[in-house]
């Protein structure tokens, strides 16, 4: 799931979170809980799928300052609102012997749940900017170029071109126009380090075939997602 799609998964999430507030307000609970649930659940699938291996991933890169610290307070929002959530909706299912965990104040802690949650979200707005679409800085003055220089711009979650071929003893370079990327080989031929925007990465091809890659953070093996191809030739 690429970066632009999860932001519109969860702003689905956090609409259907105050809509579900509303419904709670006209007295139909049984909805209220149904909808509260669901959203719960499937926020946590999506912490586990995507958002704890992305996560980790950029806790191997080099980054610092505003930007580690927006992610870091977006992760530990993010792990509060859904564990108070999870809680709610178990509680509000317990019964019998277990009914010493239920919640005697249900309103207050849906509402706080329900705040952590919309923070959560927009710490989330602001990690995804932060790491995605932050713009390159202004280029430098051009210099002479090589005419046999492949060039690949990384830019909108895709490698444009997203098929190149080259010659044997051809360079390319990719150039990171705006976020977080990386090019890293299916086969391991070749792996850049984490580049922000304005990064360089250069690889000379000295044999010929077929050299699938991709981003580690918006794509993988396989040409899925966020990918790309360098077709060698002789």
């Amino acid at each position: 799931m690429s970066p632009d799609t999860l932001l519109y998964v969860e702003s689905g999430l956090a609409f259907g979170l105050l809509f579900g507030a509303g419904i709670a307000r006209i007295k139909n609970f049984k909805l209220h809980g149904w909808i509260q649930g669901l959203i719960v659940v499937v926020n946590l699938v999506l912490i586990g799928a995507i958002m704890r291996p992305s996560l980790m991933r950029y806790l191997e890169s080099s980054s610092k300052g505003t930007e580690r610290f927006v992610v870091y307070a977006h992760a530990l929002a993010g792990s509060i609102a859904e564990a108070l959530g999870l809680y709610v909706v178990a509680s509000a299912g317990t019964s019998g012997r277990f009914s010493w965990l239920r919640i005697n104040n249900y309103k207050f802690w849906m509402r706080t749940a329900l705040v952590i949650w919309l923070t959560a979200f927009g710490l989330g707005v602001g990690t995804y900017y932060k790491l995605n679409a932050s713009p390159a800085p202004p280029p430098p003055a051009p210099a002479p170029q090589d005419a046999a220089a492949a060039k690949v711009t990384i830019k909108n979650f895709e490698f444009a071109p997203k098929e190149i071929t080259v010659k044997v003893g051809q360079e390319v370079e990719w150039t990171d126009e705006g976020g977080r990327h990386s090019v890293i080989s299916d086969t391991g031929a070749f792996k850049s380090m984490p580049m922000a925007a304005g990064g360089t990465f250069k690889h000379k091809f000295d044999k010929a075939g077929r050299f699938p890659y991709y981003c580690e953070f918006h794509g993988s093996k396989g040409g899925h997602d966020m990918a790309g191809v360098v077709i060698v030739t002789k």
